[in-house]
């Protein structure tokens, strides 16, 4: 049985979207090779790429982690496009660019980043919108 060696995933928030990388980054076990995240007007995406299938019972606990914190998203043609283009080594700056998106993160996951984005928003903003919390 083959199993999935991508996922990609919606989140409500920042708080969220911190869970599933501090999750990744302690799961020895998912073998993680690359992760993209975006962060949209109202949620927040997470592409995860293994480096290679997984055992039955590992994906049906990281899926249903997955599961708890977000929902399977299904990206519009421009998304898909972007995100085939970050995977093939383009630039994040020319694919924001190009498709008018924000790339908070493009490869081994990192709460840092996503955090001083977070807080650089906020700053600008003087409030803190919902999908940053």
């Amino acid at each position: 049985m083959k199993l999935y060696t991508e996922y990609l995933y919606s989140f409500a928030n920042a708080s969220l979207t911190l869970r599933v990388i501090e999750y990744l980054r302690s799961q020895k076990r998912v073998p993680v090779d690359s992760v993209i995240v975006v962060n949209l007007i109202d949620r927040w995406l997470i592409k995860i790429k293994l480096k290679h299938d997984i055992n039955y019972q590992l994906a049906e606990d990281f899926q249903s982690f997955l599961n708890e914190m977000g929902i399977v998203h299904q990206p519009s043609p421009r998304l898909m496009m972007a995100l085939l283009q970050l995977e093939a080594g383009e630039s994040p700056t020319e694919v924001m660019n190009r498709y008018k998106i924000v790339i908070v993160a493009n490869g081994q996951p990192e709460q840092e980043e996503i955090e001083i984005f977070r807080h650089q928003l906020v700053s600008k903003l003087g409030y803190c919108p919902q999908t940053m919390a």
